[in-house]
């Protein structure tokens, strides 16, 4: 009985046993983590360098637009007459736009850092997919294996067939 019960510990024990921690195989790194990179500000509300003017208008100009028909300047044009047409824009305009062509970049570069790291992910994600697919069909059983209680049945069904048949006749050979 102490034996049985011994077993029985031996078995619950070691089912209950925990899979080792695997060890990660990509080096982790917390100062070179994208997203943990400050992000740049936004060009909307940084602050402009000192010195430029609060002004913030934007002007659609059109050549000619102060010139009347015989191309004599209009009565109470303010201004020089442009000769192109285009947008004037004043000068914190100008510096507003100019922070947002340097900023685009910098953006482009965290996106572009962004997308290497998910794609690394997504690698090693699919190849631990891969590693899990192949072991569920290592652990699949065999034909062997599926079909071994039928060839049980069979075999013992034909071995005692036979140990029948033979001690029958060893019996009757024997008298």
């Amino acid at each position: 009985m102490t034996r049985f019960v011994s077993l029985v510990l031996i078995f619950a024990v070691t089912g209950c046993a925990t899979v080792p921690h695997a060890a990660p195989t990509v080096a982790i790194n917390v100062e070179k983590r994208v997203e943990m990179r400050p992000l740049p500000t936004d060009p909307a509300t940084e602050a402009l360098p000192p010195g430029t003017p609060k002004d913030d208008w934007v002007l659609p100009t059109e050549a000619g637009s102060c010139l009347d028909k015989a191309g004599k300047p209009v009565a109470g044009a303010t201004g020089p007459c442009p000769a192109q047409s285009g947008v004037s824009l004043s000068e914190s305009r100008a510096a507003r736009a100019q922070l947002y062509q340097i900023r685009y970049p910098e953006l482009r570069r965290l996106y572009e850092a962004d997308r290497m790291v998910w794609t690394a992910h997504r690698e090693l994600y699919e190849e631990r997919l891969q590693q899990a697919d192949q072991k569920i069909r290592d652990m699949q059983p065999n034909w062997l294996e599926r079909h071994s209680l039928q060839l049980g049945i069979v075999g013992g069904f034909i071995l005692g067939a036979a140990l029948t048949v033979s001690l029958t006749y060893a019996v009757h050979q024997t008298k």
